[in-house]
């Protein structure tokens, strides 16, 4: 959680493997998986980046599109099929539209379906309800957050909006000036903000 321009977005792209750090390391798994010295390429982490912006297969369908995350890890089991992901990000009538056909918010809700077939160790997201209409913006955040609960998969959001970050979250970054300013439960960050800093940024 911070301001627009801090940097956010950048620290999803290293940790999914799409720019190298100059030092420190990431850790995945209890495996080095970035390093000053070492860099493993994305396809080879298991980690699956939903970006704020459409970043569908054109020449896909939506459902295709979905589909593909599923074809990654055939081998790794997954209580929800394609339809029952479609079914909760409420994709039914666009299955057969191609991206330049839908909406930046249907992309979104697109891609995250993909990046959750995938069944990845990792899932980073990428302000993921941005564009999504405010009618159904809280019915999918909370359908989300039930599914990321029930197959237990450890996901970093990265948002802007403090109030989106606290009902999401087990955990909250507070990132200000380049530089974590708080890491706790958003309970303990907005009864207890450890700064004038962090309580100007959630007051704003």
């Amino acid at each position: 959680l911070g301001p627009l321009g801090i940097g956010k977005t950048t620290m999803l792209r290293t940790i999914a493997g799409l720019e190298k750090i100059e030092k420190g390391k990431i850790v995945l798994k209890g495996k080095t998986i970035s390093s000053s010295d070492f860099h493993m390429e994305p396809e080879q982490r298991n980690i699956a980046l939903s970006f704020q912006e459409n970043c569908l297969f054109p020449h896909y369908n939506v459902i295709d599109n979905i589909k593909f995350g599923a074809d990654r890890n055939k081998d790794k089991k997954f209580n929800f099929s394609v339809y029952d992901l479609v079914n909760l990000l409420h994709l039914e009538e666009l299955q057969q539209k191609y991206p330049h056909e839908i909406s930046a918010g249907e992309a979104q809700r697109v891609s995250l379906a993909r990046s959750l077939m995938s069944k990845p160790d990792l899932l980073l997201l990428d302000e993921p309800f941005s564009n999504i209409d405010q009618s159904l913006k809280e019915e999918i955040q909370v359908s989300v957050k039930k599914l990321l609960k029930r197959i237990n998969l450890t996901t970093i959001i990265v948002t802007h909006d403090s109030y989106e970050a606290f009902y999401m979250a087990d955990y909250c970054g507070i990132l200000l000036s380049q530089t974590m300013k708080q890491f706790d439960t958003p309970y303990n960050i907005y009864h207890y903000p450890n700064s004038i800093e962090v309580v100007n940024f959630l007051n704003r």
